[in-house]
């Protein structure tokens, strides 16, 4: 390579001294002033455009010569460099002096360099290139341009931190990047501000934004139970809109947990995600969280999907699955990229549903399916549970099918009157215990009426028909065979609404709104002991109740521009309490003596500004009990990323007494903080701690966090390099 580059500076300085010939051309005049000249390769095809101070043309060899400022140009591809020599037979330009390559987003730099017109390909000397598509620089004493987005390069330093001072870089001998944005290197070193930390013979790395096959980084982590853990993650690209991910997961305590996740993506509409992980257990189990249960199975898993999937005629299906070994794997496996919680972080956000609790010892799994139109609406369920609860799961209910029909209110006829309906079938079946069939139709109608314009009034009915077709056998419950209930419901809602406008400064306004209202329903009372009891709906208890609410809300509008608002609630206010003549006998636990009276129950939310959240609501008993639950949520956050989540729940009935506490910081723009705190206020204990730090870079970050909970004590750290991946550990 060094004989080709003194050869075309020979070449070059023959050409120089053949300017001072007589040379038929273009040539720029006296004052210097740049020169333009167009050349097409073939009729109707774009030219090539070139402009220099100096421009000279050759005719017996057909090239052109440019000098100083020289571009060379057609579409996204651009040539600059002091001086340009461009054969226009073979397409070819020889470049010499501050050359640089505009390919499309991407930039070659270098001090010499040729390259073919037609194929974009060519070599550079003292190669310096930007990828723009992923932030990345190489710089290598020669680099080979063979193809589209394809490199190859000879002592090259990559990364993805800024010049001329990088804090990591690979350096290796031999270097290719591939169209499908692999690098590979050989004899390669990872250093860290210019020291070498790692050797590896053979490198590579991802450096494209878009999905590819191969390894990914692994994660390392130690832990008292599961020992040094090792797992491997095989990235496969199946397609554009489909993915699969297979986990190698090593325990030197445990043995070896094989999982895979499928992936999918058709259209916003259309999406699924399933993950399944799978584990001969080698650790005898001690009784895990002291629960008093002990696992006696050595094969472990956790079967879990999500998918939505639009069907013909405006169906629409969802689908939740959720299957377990036992009850005590996702507390153990909740930690890493299959555990429980990155498994509930990536469900809720792809599909906006979560899992269920990890402490829940019901798995439901469903299939729904839906469809909405202008005047009613129709929905199916069909459910499974997977009770882990040893011995339970003959008796565990199942739902084959649920089908619903609802039609939305309409005017009937042309009378003041209006009228909806509901009709429900469900089918509940178990392999021991009593199993139902229910058909439920509810018919009602109703009359609004305006009093004056002092109040709304709005009369309502509807009749309950349930019809019932029972099996099976259940020693606590003795229903027929065949029974049906007949009530009726009667409703009245009256209420009214007071407001007034203030006008602040500006065009700001705001509105407070008061709206008592006054609703009474009665529901007659009937034996109902013939009937089998699964669900609330086959006890419908009688009502005689009158209710007194109290809404009150201050409202704010903002002026936004052209005849557009903003609208916001600052304070809403709700409180009500009712007094029913029939005493409920499906009361909350821990509700002795009832009464008529029903708690006070308040909520108040009050959002001053855009950042600042906080809701609070309360139950108080009449009775002598007090204040029996309240809830507290707060939130604090600004623009650059702070926040401040306060969640405060108590229930004396349910022996709650619970305060969780997070906060995110940033204390500089590369330092940034998190705590998290779970705290169980009646037995002063720690539930949970979580504190952790992350200083980011231009290219890369690192994190630290420390874990605290009832089960073990953990300190993970994560190095990711920005642009290529990261490295995981875990103690």
């Amino acid at each position: 390579m060094k004989i080709y580059a003194y050869i075309q500076k020979i070449v070059l300085l023959i050409l120089s001294l053949i300017l001072t010939l007589p040379a038929t051309g273009l040539t720029a005049s006296e004052e210097k002033t740049p020169s333009k000249f167009e050349t097409s390769p073939s009729p109707g095809a774009e030219p090539w455009r070139i402009e220099a101070l100096q421009l000279t043309y050759f005719h017996s060899s057909d090239v052109i010569l440019g000098e100083g400022a020289v571009q060379v140009w057609r579409g996204d591809l651009k040539v600059c460099a002091d001086r340009i020599m461009y054969d226009r037979h073979n397409a070819t330009v020889w470049a010499n002096g501050n050359v640089v390559i505009y390919l499309g987003m991407d930039v070659l730099k270098g001090t010499e360099g040729e390259l073919d017109l037609n194929t974009s390909t060519g070599t550079v000397e003292n190669a310096d290139l930007f990828l723009q598509r992923n932030n990345i620089h190489l710089l290598a004493k020669q680099i080979w341009k063979t193809g589209p987005e394809e490199y190859r390069a000879k002592h090259a330093t990559i990364s993805t931190c800024p010049l001329p001072k990088q804090a990591w870089n690979f350096k290796c001998r031999d270097l290719k990047l591939t169209i499908g944005g692999m690098a590979f290197a050989k004899s390669s070193f990872f250093n860290i501000r210019d020291i070498p930390v790692l050797y590896s013979p053979w490198v590579v790395l991802p450096i494209n934004k878009y999905r590819k096959t191969g390894l990914l980084l692994p994660y390392f982590s130690t832990s008292k139970r599961n020992g040094a853990e090792l797992n491997v993650p095989f990235f496969w690209a199946i397609n554009d809109s489909m993915d699969a991910t297979f986990y190698q997961h090593s325990m030197s305590k445990r043995g070896w947990m094989q999982g895979v996740e499928f992936r999918h993506v058709f259209s916003p509409e259309d999406k699924g995600i399933l993950r399944y992980n799978f584990l001969v257990d080698t650790l005898e189990d001690d009784d895990f969280n002291n629960d008093g249960y002990t696992r006696g199975n050595e094969k472990r898993w956790w079967l879990r999907a999500k998918a939505d999937q639009q069907l013909p005629w405006d169906f629409e299906a969802k689908v939740d699955v959720d299957l377990l070994s036992d009850r005590d794997y996702l507390l153990e496996f909740d930690q890493g990229p299959m555990g429980y919680d990155e498994t509930d972080k990536i469900f809720r956000r792809t599909f906006g549903r979560s899992l269920s609790d990890e402490t829940d010892l019901i798995r439901p799994s469903t299939l729904q399916i839906t469809r909405r139109a202008q005047d009613m609406f129709f929905g199916g369920e069909g459910r499974y549970n997977d009770n882990m609860e040893v011995g339970e799961q003959d008796s565990t209910v199942q739902t084959y099918p649920r089908l619903v029909l609802h039609g939305f209110r309409k005017p009937l006829f042309n009378s003041p009157f209006y009228y909806d309906w509901a009709t429900s079938y469900v089918h509940y079946w178990r392999e021991v215990g009593l199993r139902e069939q229910r058909l439920h139709m509810e018919p009602g109608i109703s009359l609004p009426l305006n009093l004056y314009n002092l109040a709304d009034l709005i009369l309502s009915g509807t009749v309950e028909e349930t019809m019932y077709e029972v099996s099976g056998h259940d020693p606590e419950q003795h229903p027929d065979s065949h029974s049906n209930r007949l009530l009726y419901n009667l409703n009245a809602d009256l209420s009214t609404t007071f407001g007034r406008t203030y006008c602040l400064s500006g065009e700001k306004t705001m509105r407070h709104s008061i709206r008592p209202g006054l609703t009474y329903q009665y529901r007659p009372s009937e034996n109902q002991d013939d009937l089998p009891d699964i669900d609330a709906l086959d006890r419908l208890e009688p009502t005689n109740r009158i209710t007194l609410s109290l809404l009150s809300f201050l409202s704010s509008k903002t002026t936004l521009g052209n005849n557009r608002f903003a609208y916001t609630d600052v304070v809403r206010f709700y409180l009500e309490q009712g007094y029913d003549t029939e005493e409920n006998s499906r009361d909350q636990p821990g509700e002795e003596d009832p009464g008529h009276f029903s708690d006070i129950y308040a909520e108040l939310d009050f959002k001053p500004f855009p950042n600042l959240f906080m809701r609070y609501d309360t139950s108080y008993n009449v009775y002598g009990k007090g204040f029996t639950k309240y809830n507290f949520l707060g939130r604090l956050s600004n623009s650059v990323g702070d926040s401040l989540d306060i969640d405060y729940r108590y229930n004396c009935l349910a022996d709650i007494n619970e305060l969780n506490l997070e906060i995110h910081a940033s204390f500089s723009p590369s330092w940034y903080g998190m705590c998290g705190l779970k705290r169980n206020l009646s037995e002063s204990s720690e539930l949970e701690s979580v504190f952790g730090l992350r200083y980011q870079s231009t290219c890369w970050a690192l994190d630290g966090r420390f874990k605290k909970d009832t089960d073990e004590t953990s300190f993970t750290f994560h190095l990711e390099l920005l642009g290529i991946g990261g490295w995981g550990s875990k103690n």
